[in-house]
């Protein structure tokens, strides 16, 4: 390859990759027309999070992080199980207490990974009513008993609600703005978006009364609700505006900034620049103050929350590239004239405003491009040698090419603080790749495969545990698992994790957590197929839901399989469920809210759906199955093909729930209530909320 071809493809490589891997090495912000010189990112860096001194340092972040690049690493929204033993793990999943509303009912609640921690969701229950979402529309149903279940009241919305929380008779409803006139009260653009937040008081179920109204900067990412306080984040980008240039909160009409000093940011290479905002509310006195804070993070985050700390994480690379790039404009400084040289300054010098920080390091490497054409073929030949011998050696060097960043902010009762930071090698897929226990903070991740062209061997993916001590210092590590393969689903559950990872058979992990200085592998099952959700049945049995497959790894039909776990050195399935239907679906491989499930009453429920485009034939709407500590049986679907228009082409049950002998199961337009027992149907409500006015059949 020329000298030439090298630099173009360097250029190249620097517009989809760049973002990866530019960074300040020290917490200061650059101001104005600073330009910060490209480094790789640095494993042994210290990662410490400082609030901004000023509006001007704050400017300053936000012109030389505004823009990105498109690619950001591999990060993933997912959650963990968090909980002190397996008694507290079940309460997730199976019946809670009732609110006080007058009756003693057994009803399931949202299947929460954290048994204090209550996840939003587009349906909830507090057994006696239903409240559920459905487009722009909730509905207040009175749900029990079923054969007298209607709706006794229904919100209509300007834009979609996202998800909603229910805390006696306080009812919060939030989603992204997608309405023109939230935009137009504010006299303003918000360059990222705006959510609201709505509460009522739900005293009288058939007139609920708007008692608070949020609009919050930014895009809808994840919310929780423990001890009464609701923890509500949205991502905004960076960005400048004449007016309330930090994000904005809207109470009630009332419009005011972010502060700056509740603003952090990392001495880290943003490859695409975000603010995670996290806004503290108390659903049981909407009155009380909120609190916020806002954390600049990597532009693609997971988020784990146990009872008293919020974890997020993300993936940052080294970027070949870049380092490519670093050694190449090093060797070519001694050709450029010295015109070239005072251009090149006075681009690093541009302001921000003018130029981002990408659009300069572009403009400067398209200089050094242009002197491949005055070298000599034996000079280009010479330059590319150096320049290969050096990035093979500094490549060598980094034992780990991947890594996710931990911030660890710390809430209580409405209290929000930056608590520690750290990092471990590999990137995780989800929430349920991490866990606190006993004040250590346990995280599963996978480190990709590895290839270099100075490498002729492809160095195969592996997988691995860390354990972290309360300020997210190491304590131990388990590394080299399954190679070739990556994680398909984790479970934490006490001091044990179970693992599935996958490339053409499931090897099922039972991996010694009760010391966390000495993780052990316990046990490995290989089977065929993979579980893509882990749930708990007791203490020695766990649910998996995935696919199945052939021995070559090639997929065929839903799987749902059940692994003892009472010799933690030889694990079993000892019983399983695979569709006949090849192509039979179920979001409760992705979604572990559309999972419900409950030990007493021998029930599991998942959304299922199937089409045969030979026969021109499928199902859709919920399995119901009977399952044990040692079997599983499909007893029936529950059809929900006719509420909907595009029968064959998604899942149409959302989400199902028990209220004592009644099971209820929601898709878009459609409550079904069957009855537990032999699932004969007891009644239909349908959901109308179509913006049309023409009837649908």
């Amino acid at each position: 390859m020329d000298l030439k071809k090298l630099i173009i493809m360097l250029i190249l490589g620097a517009l989809v990759l760049a973002g990866c891997t530019t960074t300040p090495t020290t917490p200061t912000v650059p101001g104005e027309g600073t330009y910060q010189e490209g480094v790789s990112f640095d494993p042994d860096m210290k990662i410490k999070a400082s609030s901004f001194a000023s509006e001007e340092e704050y400017l300053a972040f936000v012109k030389k992080n505004s823009g990105g690049s498109n690619y950001y690493g591999s990060g993933m929204l997912g959650r963990a199980m968090g909980v002190e033993d397996m008694a507290v793990a079940m309460e997730t999943s199976e019946s809670a207490p009732t609110m006080d509303k007058g009756y003693d009912l057994d009803y399931s609640e949202t299947n929460n990974q954290v048994a204090t921690v209550d996840e939003a969701d587009i349906i909830k229950t507090d057994g006696n009513y239903i409240y559920t979402v459905s487009k722009k529309t909730l509905y207040i149903i009175k749900a029990y008993p079923g054969e007298d279940a209607e709706i006794v009241s229904t919100i209509k919305f300007d834009s979609n609600p996202e998800s909603i929380f229910i805390n006696g008779d306080h009812l919060a409803v939030f989603g992204n703005v997608q309405d023109y006139d939230s935009i137009k009260e504010l006299d303003f653009r918000p360059n990222n978006g705006l959510t609201y937040f709505n509460i009522y008081d739900m005293s009288d179920r058939e007139h609920p009364e708007l008692t608070k109204e949020y609009k919050f900067e930014g895009r809808y990412f994840q919310a929780r609700m423990t001890n009464d306080w609701i923890y509500f984040i949205t991502r905004t980008s960076p960005y400048t505006r004449p007016v309330y240039p930090t994000p904005i909160i809207m109470e009630d009409g009332v419009v005011r900034s972010m502060p700056v000093d509740r603003m952090f940011f990392y001495p880290i290479p943003y490859n695409y620049a975000e603010f995670a905002n996290i806004h503290a509310i108390n659903l049981a006195d909407p009155s009380e103050d909120i609190n916020s804070i806002s954390v600049a993070v990597e532009g693609s985050q997971n988020m784990y929350m146990s009872e008293e700390n919020i974890y997020i994480t993300y993936t940052e690379m080294i970027n070949e590239w870049e380092i490519q790039k670093e050694i190449m404009m090093e060797l070519m400084e001694p050709y450029l004239i010295s015109s070239d040289k005072e251009l090149i300054e006075k681009i690093k010098k541009t302001d921000n405003d003018v130029l981002s920080q990408r659009e300069k390091e572009n403009k400067i490497m398209q200089i050094y491009e242009s002197y491949g054409a005055y070298l000599s073929r034996e000079e280009q030949d010479e330059l590319e040698e150096k320049i290969e011998k050096m990035l093979s050696n500094k490549l060598e060097a980094y034992e780990y090419l991947e890594w996710t960043i931990i911030h660890k902010i710390t809430v209580d009762n409405g209290d929000i603080s930056i608590n520690a930071d750290g990092k471990v090698p590999g990137h995780v897929i989800n929430q349920f790749s991490m866990d606190e226990f006993d004040n250590v903070f346990r995280i599963a991740t996978t480190i990709s495969a590895r290839w270099s062209r100075f490498n002729k061997d492809r160095t195969e993916s592996t997988n691995n545990i860390y354990t972290l001590d309360k300020d997210l210092n190491a304590l131990d590590e388990l590394t080299g698992l399954a190679e070739g393969e990556r994680i398909y689903s984790t479970r934490f559950i006490g001091d044990k994790l179970y693992m599935v990872t996958f490339r053409q058979v499931d090897p099922f992990f039972v991996i010694d957590l009760s010391n966390p200085n000495n993780i052990k592998e316990l046990g490995e099952l290989k089977i065929p197929g993979f579980s893509r959700y882990l749930h708990p049945y007791d203490e020695n049995t766990i649910i998996g839901i995935g696919r199945d497959a052939t021995e070559q790894g090639r997929t065929r039909g839903l799987k749902i399989s059940l692994f003892d776990v009472s010799d933690v050195s030889n694990p079993k399935e000892v019983a399983k469920f695979i569709t006949d239907e090849r192509y039979a679906q179920s979001t409760a491989e992705y979604e572990h809210k559309a999972f419900l499930f409950n030990k007493e009453k021998e029930l599991l429920v998942i959304p299922a759906y199937s089409y045969d485009y030979e026969d021109d034939d499928g199902y859709n709407g919920a399995f119901v199955f009977k399952i044990t500590k040692d079997d599983i049986e499909l007893r029936g679907l529950i059809d929900h093909s006719k509420g909907m228009t595009e029968r064959w082409y998604r899942a149409g049950v959302e989400r199902s729930l028990f209220i004592e002998d009644m099971l209820y199961t929601k898709s878009t337009n459609l409550l079904r209530i069957n009855s537990l027992e032999d699932l004969h149907g007891v009644k239909d409500i349908e959901l109308e909320n179509s913006d049309s006015e023409i009837p649908v059949y």
